[in-house]
């Protein structure tokens, strides 16, 4: 299987959306989808809009990043999948009515943000050993908010 990810889309979705500018909110969600991959051993790209650019495409670790060129996160992955040998290989992640209808009737799957989050491996939180107690004072606002 290979998903495609509505990245804005997704991004949106989160309950707690990062704060930052949007470089900071993007690398949120995929430092999010690369530690609790909820794609499995699947392959996944993750698709965001970028109609004035031109376009590029990345990695980053197991992650392939698209930013579109001159057209919608839709557009992109809905051509993709037309285009493809064999759509049925694909799994759609949006909540956007649109983009599931552009891919309705190609043999590709679709997948809500909430089941998509559901298949996320339990990533372990740090305990401390019985009895120990952590120094609040002396750890970062992320691990507080990782461990606390």
């Amino acid at each position: 299987m290979h998903y495609f990810i509505d990245g804005y889309n997704v991004l949106y979705a989160l309950p707690d959306m990062p704060a930052g500018t949007w470089e900071m909110k993007r690398d949120a969600l995929l430092r999010k989808i690369a530690a609790e991959k909820p794609h499995g051993k699947n392959q996944v790209t993750v698709v965001f809009d970028s109609r004035e650019g031109a376009g590029s495409q990345s990695r980053r670790a197991d992650i392939a990043i698209a930013f579109t060129s001159g057209e919608t996160a839709d557009d992109w992955i809905s051509n993709h999948i037309r285009e493809a040998v064999n759509p049925r290989v694909y799994v759609v992640v949006t909540d956007d009515q649109g983009l599931r209808r552009l891919i309705r009737g190609t043999g590709a799957k679709w997948l809500g943000t909430g089941d998509f989050w559901r298949q996320a491996k339990a990533v372990p939180i740090p305990r401390t050993a019985p009895g120990a107690e952590i120094d609040s004072d002396s750890i970062t606002e992320e691990m507080k908010k990782k461990w606390l």
